[in-house]
């Protein structure tokens, strides 16, 4: 925890920070204060009751209205009860609640970076988290693929389910319902066939191909938890093309290296750069073209917890790395995960 004074204003959807540290599920906006070793919740009196059942252990949760009626007034109120003079506030914090604190004469410091560094170490606890949150987009795809086997090639290879055209916009309806049945919440699901799905985050439209790679970028969120997965899977209804299956070879020997080198004190550009040379091995390489960038120009990997996107961060940068320490293994061990569960790529779909 940190040694000064820290202040988080905001909801349990949009805010991983107040999440964490009051463990409350609250829609509304409300406020956090650490003040020593100790956490309060400033919560809406229509919540209160739920956050004093739901709050994490040590957490002390408060009525807001006991310290005013407006933002500024309750934090003002609440910093000069508790002797606060100024707070550490992570660098979202909102710009005109920032000003109005300040004519109020509390000191705010913005933290650049991790607001709260412990989140890029899980428990296991929020490992499980993860790793149920993942099992629901695996579901997704599972369901993506069942109708993609049931799926027939029409005119100009055009697929047909269910006696209607089948388009990226079906088949992200049915990985959708999947992840919902699993208790997760879909964020915008990718489906993206043909020259889309070399597009990265193009979520396709329109009719599906068969002969030709259908990505799948799937991401959910656990409705319970809030904790996300990530997937991406590529498939090909029918026969893959020659360009596509050499890829698929050259994308598993790249993870499979790559994940070989995994190893306390290893970093993860050094991992990035051992999964980019065996790319170039098989002649696919990166850069520009007109401006437009190819290859292997995203990062291998990310950090995952509360955010879909957090530290560690992107492998391709160099600041992530396994130092030596006993906690890092949760860090390890969630790298392995993602990597190690389906064939890299994707996987191929029986012929029709």
């Amino acid at each position: 925890m940190k040694k000064n004074s820290s202040l988080v204003a905001g909801s349990s959807e949009n805010s991983p920070e107040i999440r964490y540290l009051t463990g409350l599920n609250l829609p509304d906006e409300f406020l956090c204060i650490v003040h020593g070793s100790t956490i309060y919740a400033l919560v809406s009196t229509l919540e209160i009751d739920r956050a004093r059942h739901q709050a994490a252990p040590g957490v002390l949760v408060v009525a807001e209205r006991d310290y005013g009626n407006t933002r500024s007034q309750i934090i003002i109120n609440a910093a000069k009860s508790l002797g606060i003079t100024a707070f550490d506030v992570p660098g979202s914090f909102p710009l005109l609640l920032a000003e109005k604190l300040r004519a109020g004469g509390i000191e705010l410091h913005a933290v650049e970076g991790s607001f709260l560094p412990e989140r890029e170490f899980k428990s296991p606890a929020e490992c499980a988290a993860v790793t149920a949150t993942q099992r629901a987009g695996e579901a997704g795809f599972a369901r993506a693929c069942q109708v993609l086997k049931e799926a027939a090639v029409g005119k100009d290879k055009q697929l047909f389910w269910q006696d209607a055209p089948l388009t990226s916009e079906i088949l992200r309806a049915e990985i959708d319902c999947a992840i919902l049945r699993c208790g997760a919440l879909p964020t915008g699901t990718i489906c993206a066939g043909g020259r889309d799905s070399a597009q990265p985050h193009n979520a396709g439209s329109g009719i599906l191909f068969a002969h030709t790679p259908i990505v799948m970028d799937i991401f959910p969120r656990s409705a319970a938890s809030g904790y996300w997965g990530d997937l991406t899977r590529t498939v090909v209804k029918g026969e893959a093309p020659e360009i596509v299956r050499k890829a698929y070879a050259a994308v598993l020997e790249a993870r499979e290296c790559a994940k070989a080198a995994i190893a306390i004190g290893v970093s993860g550009r050094t991992l990035h750069e051992i999964a980019d040379k065996v790319l170039q091995k098989h002649h696919f390489f990166t850069g520009e073209d007109n401006g437009t960038p190819f290859g292997f120009f995203h990062g291998l990997g990310h950090g995952v917890g509360l955010e879909i996107h957090e530290a560690p961060p992107p492998l391709a940068q160099k600041r992530f790395g396994f130092a030596g320490r006993r906690d890092h293994d949760h860090r390890t061990r969630s790298i392995l995960q993602r990597m190690g569960r389906h064939p890299a790529g994707g996987s191929d779909l029986p012929r029709p």
